[in-house]
């Protein structure tokens, strides 16, 4: 009885990671890439499929946000991991839905006392993120057209924690496969 359990239990296993990774072949649109991010992001971009129809994207880079309670527009440098759900729609191109973090930091420039002084702030912040990927079958090159509204919370030692809406409404990435 226990012999065949053991048996049962490794056939099973061997067979679901087959079809599993059969699947996951056709599923996704390639394994890895890595390219550059322009729009509201701009910086480099990363994104791997490390489940069937789930991806990975890590975007490491720098956006300006409007801040309405000091009137400046602080530059963010921000740390973007990702994780999204997407399906294919046919002829190449892909749809996705997900969410994601942003860590980073910012420098505040102001004028005081007659010179100008700097203060740091840190950045937390959550976002979803939405749009559609085109993979090309013959080059290894993909796009991407995403929009990631979200929120950041900025903390430093001179104020009082604020939050601001981050309006990141469009962005084009190009990646290279592999």
């Amino acid at each position: 009885m226990k012999k065949s359990f053991i048996v049962f239990a490794l056939v099973s296993i061997i067979c679901c990671t087959s079809v599993y990774s059969q699947t996951r072949r056709d599923a996704a649109p390639y394994n890895n890439a890595i390219g550059a991010t322009l729009g509201f992001m701009n910086g480099v971009t990363f994104k791997t499929f490390p489940t069937n129809h789930f991806a990975l994207q890590l975007d490491l880079g720098y956006r300006f946000l409007s801040d309405y309670r000091f009137h400046y527009v602080p530059v963010v440098f921000s740390f973007n991991p990702n994780l999204m759900y997407e399906s294919a729609c046919g002829n190449g191109f892909y749809w996705f839905v997900g969410g994601g973090l942003n860590i980073g930091g910012s420098l505040r420039r102001y004028y005081q006392d007659g010179g100008i002084a700097h203060y740091g702030n840190f950045v937390f912040g959550l976002n979803v993120i939405g749009g559609a990927e085109y993979k090309f079958a013959n080059i290894p090159l993909a796009l991407q057209v995403d929009a990631r509204p979200g929120f950041f919370l900025f903390a430093n030692r001179h104020h009082d924690p604020y939050i601001l809406f981050d309006y990141n409404f469009f962005n084009v990435s190009a990646r290279y496969t592999f």
